[in-house]
């Protein structure tokens, strides 16, 4: 987890049968991002983290664009997330404050496919990355396992 953590832990829902194509941050009046909400296909997610008095703020996503890096920076709250797409595009909510961190998926070819955290009364106080091939990927694994002859 990145960030100092601590209070009620919230979790974006992984659907498995769509790919992440939006992320919307609200950024309260203090510079303190509030809550998270991820948008699978066509669909948002409920909003996860604090109460939203913030102010929204969205990234879509072009059809087939991918987010494949993520940047930021806390204090005792989150104070800026920057993410980092497969076609160079970016998108910043917030600003740079505090302590900075850089995280990547552990295999090139992995996607950011899902985010949880934890958060207090003010604001999102910790968050954490699930990475994960895209459905691609597994649409061509399963394709090459059902079209393969054993001898």
């Amino acid at each position: 987890m990145y960030g100092r953590g601590g209070g009620k832990y919230f979790s974006t829902p992984r659907d498995h049968g769509y790919e992440i194509t939006g992320i919307r941050v609200a950024v309260g009046s203090l510079g303190i991002l509030k809550s998270i909400q991820v948008r699978y296909g066509s669909s948002w997610t409920t909003m996860s983290g604090c109460p939203s008095s913030g102010t929204p703020q969205e990234f879509i996503l072009y059809r087939g664009e991918r987010i494949i890096g993520i940047s930021g920076s806390y204090k005792m709250y989150f104070r800026s997330l920057n993410l980092h797409t497969d076609t160079g595009r970016y998108a910043t909510f917030g600003k740079d404050n505090g302590m900075n961190f850089v995280v990547y998926p552990d295999q090139f070819e992995k996607v950011l496919t899902g985010i949880c955290g934890q958060c207090k009364l003010l604001g999102i106080t910790g968050l954490c990355f699930a990475w994960d091939y895209p459905l691609e990927f597994w649409d061509t694994v399963q394709q090459n396992n059902s079209t393969s002859s054993y001898k």
